[in-house]
């Protein structure tokens, strides 16, 4: 008597072990994916962040390496050429204009007059929209009248990941009139 064979398949509980299995691969393999795409993004707001800033700080500085000294003919400014005396602003004269360099609404404000120009004036925003400034700090290193180190704090506007950075530099002063 010959065995008849029966064909046989998988059972029931063989295919949701199998189930269970590949679903626990592909939601790693979906985590591992969106976990990427967020790191990506982390990585180019990081990136534009720097670029807005480095940006913003290049224009500070060279604008500030050609200050000048102002004892004549404007009197308005300290004879050292730079006038920090308010926080957060810096006057200085720059060719036959004053100017004044200081924060306001998150933006960096250039004001420019021909004779004399206050820390509270209106001025031209010099950086980028999507960039909000939280801090912009000018300081003296000791008694080195030719120096002024700046200080630029910053957070990309509409970001979905808070990112904040500062920068740092210090900016010697071509001609202050000494």
């Amino acid at each position: 008597m010959l065995m008849q064979r029966t064909m046989r398949g998988f059972t029931l509980v063989e295919l949701m072990v199998a189930l269970a299995l590949g679903l626990l691969v592909v939601s790693a393999v979906v985590a591992f994916v969106v976990a990427l795409v967020r790191a990506n993004g982390e990585i180019v707001s990081s990136a534009r962040l720097d670029q807005e800033l480095r940006a913003t700080m290049a224009l500070i500085a060279a604008d500030l390496r050609r200050a000048r000294g102002v004892d004549d003919p404007i009197a308005a400014l300290a004879p050292a050429g730079i006038d920090l005396s308010t926080r957060g602003c810096v006057r200085y004269a720059h060719g036959e204009e004053v100017r004044a360099l200081r924060v306001e609404s998150g933006r960096v404000l250039l004001a420019r007059a021909a004779d004399a120009v206050h820390c509270d004036g209106a001025g031209a925003p010099i950086t980028s929209d999507r960039v909000e400034i939280t801090a912009l700090v000018f300081e003296r290193p000791g008694d080195n009248m030719r120096r002024v180190d700046v200080v630029l704090t910053g957070r990309l506007r509409h970001s979905p990941v808070s990112l904040v950075r500062t920068l740092r530099q210090s900016v010697a002063i071509g001609s202050n009139g000494i």
